[in-house]
């Protein structure tokens, strides 16, 4: 997926997009997912970083730190390599909606968002959390998704 792709994008939709790329150098043999949100043409991103949120509220979790469908950087705090990224799953509809509002309220109710650990609780146990209060939408993070299952 280009990482500046917003035409994928139907501003008349509901949707979540499910993405990932992988981890950073050296830890790319693992994945690093997050959810693109669509509110009919309002564009959110969510995920859990390594570093903490400068709203220390939100501890890692956070909210539009890098472009939608951009990777995150090859080396840790490299402005000048990105991975690309990949499409998960897609999800539409009142479930996206469903999902999105889920999504939405996860620095309230994700139990770990002031908590991060590289082998978990991290990004993969953030997508885990949100995808197992969906599970009929059938998504299911692979294998080197470390920290997935952390608890």
């Amino acid at each position: 997926m280009n990482n500046n792709d917003n035409s994928v994008i139907d501003p008349e939709k509901y949707e979540v997009f499910v993405l990932f790329c992988p981890a950073h150098v050296p830890f790319n043999f693992a994945i690093h997912p997050w959810f693109v949100c669509n509110e009919k043409g309002k564009i959110s991103r969510w995920e859990v970083l390594f570093r903490a949120n400068k709203d220390k509220t939100w501890g890692f979790l956070h909210k539009n730190h890098y472009p939608p469908f951009s990777g995150i950087e090859i080396f840790h705090f490299s402005a000048r390599w990105y991975w690309q990224s990949r499409l998960l799953k897609k999800v539409e509809g009142e479930m996206a909606k469903e999902m999105i509002d889920f999504i939405k309220m996860s620095k309230e109710n994700y139990p770990y968002v002031q908590k991060y650990v590289s082998s978990g609780t991290n990004s993969n146990t953030y997508a885990q959390w949100v995808l197992n209060h969906f599970a009929e939408v059938g998504i299911e993070l692979p294998w080197n998704a470390i920290g997935k299952n952390a608890k």
